[in-house]
């Protein structure tokens, strides 16, 4: 007999949340996709139910768009579709001085990142609270445990993730609903990140991992019910130094690497403009843009 739930993926035409729904595909567990229109994803959902033979089904929707929340949940319902897997993977950042990022920005960052995410479980929260096991994964990032300089909101809004995550997992936990945070370091989702990483003066930790490693971690780790998931063995050495080395190292550390005058100048053209505008050329919207 055919798996007749779902699991609900947001970002998930390119990059993380891309990986994510392949590798539940794999599973055999039916997907469905949520990203911005003409982002790919009627491509995902027709090679999805090609190589996998699964139910899959899409909603082209920016969740910047205040009740959008409401629309992928009315839609959902309209359809009679049973959320078992949540997986909250949308997410916007960029890497700028606070003061020089358009207020604009920070907001779509805020929504997307946080209040787009804390309304989609509200909504399904019945739902998935009644079927008496159900999964939800927000993905937050390694820069959820540090204070990045240049990354200020977006590593404030990926705390917010971890730790609405944690309280969650705990208050849910008499219903079976079992609530995990993915917490990735830098990953590379597309040609313009690999060059951009490459330059970055954290290269040599070798931090950078593929979407599709990340997926395969993720998804093992979710369905083990681990509560803080972070890929990659490097991320896991500095996401353990987080908690044991002194404040004052860690500042000084990340003012280093994120101090943009430092590796600015040894960047391609192409990127050192990215870097510097404040326009959209330096959104990412699958974690693109390398953490630490």
């Amino acid at each position: 007999m055919k798996n007749t739930s779902y699991a609900l993926i947001t970002g998930a035409s390119s990059g993380i949340g891309k990986a994510i729904a392949y590798e539940l595909a794999k599973r055999k567990i039916n997907v469905i996709l949520i990203a911005l229109p003409n982002s790919g994803l009627k491509e995902v959902r027709e090679d999805i139910v090609i190589r996998f033979d699964i139910k899959t089904d899409l909603l082209e929707l920016d969740l910047t768009i205040p009740e959008s929340h409401q629309v992928v949940f009315q839609w959902c319902q309209s359809r009679s579709y049973d959320i078992g897997i949540l997986v909250n993977n949308a997410g916007i950042g960029n890497l700028c001085a606070f003061e020089n990022t358009d207020a604009s920005f920070i907001t779509r960052m805020l929504m997307l990142n946080n209040q787009a995410m804390v309304a989609l479980v509200h909504l399904f929260a019945a739902q998935l609270k009644r079927r008496g096991a159900a999964y939800i994964l927000n993905v937050g990032s390694l820069g959820s445990f540090f204070p990045l300089p240049y990354k200020s909101v977006y590593a404030a809004t990926k705390g917010f993730v971890h730790a609405f995550s944690r309280a969650l997992r705990l208050e849910w936990k008499q219903y079976n609903v079992h609530v995990s945070c993915l917490c990735p370091g830098s990953t590379m989702t597309s040609k313009e990140v690999v060059e951009r990483a490459k330059t970055l003066p954290t290269n040599y930790l070798n931090l950078h991992q593929t979407a599709e490693s990340v997926a395969r971690e993720a998804v093992t780790a979710l369905f083990q019910k681990k509560k803080t998931i972070v890929p990659g063995w490097s991320n896991k050495v500095l996401y353990h130094l987080a908690f044991v080395l002194p404040s004052f190292v860690i500042d000084w550390f990340l003012l280093r690497i994120f101090s943009r005058n430092q590796f600015r100048d040894s960047l391609p053209k192409a990127l050192q403009y990215k870097l510097t505008k404040t326009d959209t050329n330096n959104i990412s919207l699958t974690e693109d843009i390398p953490l630490i």
